[in-house]
């Protein structure tokens, strides 16, 4: 991979505009009102055409440490949802105990920066990046070059140049399975995630492999595709309309006959559960369901469920950065965490139709 060091200062930007440093400084922090509008435009042209970006380069050879960490949530884990919220939480208790801070990424990229700079990233307000999510390759290569650690949380397939931090996807869909089955369950089915996403992906892969095993050639595939992960997001039991997406699926797996499903998350076996009732079926006398996740809805619902650990997620994050910056490798950093099958009411042996 290139190493190559981005190579402008902002006194060559300042050069190839004709003004002072300091002019070039006040444009790029947006005091307009010190600036005339052709002088800004100039100063913008130059750092473009320079490919300037604000961060102490390579070529400097040295690197103020700040004791920071940035965090940037991806799209849909948001920093106060049901995912995005525990692993923040475990990202704080350890940045604490190690006597860092945590700095949240909101802002875009600026507009005077050229595409693919990811100037926002390499300011050196933080010593290395967590992204909840999976990021994009551009940002974790630029980076990369930039010998600045990142990890990525719940991605499956990180970009190179990044730890990894997520569970393990495919033993939970192997838990659920062995237990349906062990109860008298069959007729299994289970209701996949989009399959842009990495993680609804190795769950699907982990049942089939789980179905497999267990019944050999008596394996039946009832597998329904969901396109999205459901939209459930309230904590008062009082839930919201289930998606038109989501709904066919479900409405698909209702008419199969099966006695247990396994959803890809707690979100979708809520929006199953809540229309098996509308349907007349009782569970779990006429359909045992189990999610993943283990999010608060689902204790409040009576809800077995895969236990995902947000929190030591987040954790293992922080401590992945800490052992990136010492000179591990992200490979030896990253780590899938074991999960756990919590049994709940939605669960029972099948019953007599």
């Amino acid at each position: 991979m290139n190493r190559t060091p981005l190579r402008a200062s902002i006194r060559q930007v300042a050069e190839a505009a004709g003004v002072s440093p300091m002019t070039v400084s006040n444009v790029l922090r947006g005091r307009t009102d010190l600036v005339v509008e052709k002088t800004r435009e100039r100063v913008l042209q130059a750092a473009r055409n320079l490919n300037y970006v604000p961060v102490r380069t390579a070529a400097q050879n040295r690197h103020i440490r700040t004791n920071a960490i940035g965090v940037v949530f991806l799209h849909s884990h948001r920093p106060d949802g049901p995912v995005g919220y525990p692993t923040f939480l475990g990202m704080y208790s350890r940045a604490r105990e190690l006597d860092h801070d945590l700095t949240i990424f909101l802002r875009s990229e600026p507009d005077w920066v050229k595409p693919g700079t990811e100037a926002q990233f390499l300011d050196r307000r933080c010593d290395g990046f967590i992204f909840v999510g999976s990021n994009r390759p551009e940002i974790t290569e630029k980076l990369f070059e930039n010998k600045v650690p990142v990890v990525e949380c719940y991605s499956v397939a990180p970009s190179p140049g990044a730890a990894r931090v997520l569970s393990d996807n495919a033993d939970g869909m192997r838990q659920a399975v062995m237990h349906l089955a062990q109860l008298g369950h069959e007729r299994i089915a289970h209701i996949a995630g989009p399959q842009v996403n990495m993680e609804a992906r190795e769950r699907l892969s982990g049942f089939r492999a789980a179905m497999q095993e267990r019944f050999g050639a008596d394996y039946h595939d009832y597998v329904v595709l969901a396109n999205t992960w459901g939209r459930i997001m309230r904590f008062d039991n009082a839930y919201g309309d289930i998606d038109e997406i989501t709904r066919p699926a479900i409405e698909a797996i209702l008419s199969i006959g099966v006695t247990a499903v396994v959803c890809a998350n707690d979100l979708l076996a809520l929006a199953l559960w809540r229309l098996a009732e509308e349907r007349g079926l009782r569970v779990p006398q006429d359909l045992s369901i189990i999610g993943v996740d283990n999010i608060m809805q689902s204790q409040y619902q009576g809800l077995s469920s895969i236990s995902t650990p947000f929190e030591q997620i987040g954790q293992a994050a922080v401590d992945a950065i800490m052992a990136i910056e010492k000179g591990v490798s992200t490979a030896e950093a990253s780590r899938v965490l074991p999960v756990e099958l919590i049994q709940r009411s939605s669960v029972s042996v099948p019953f007599q139709r």
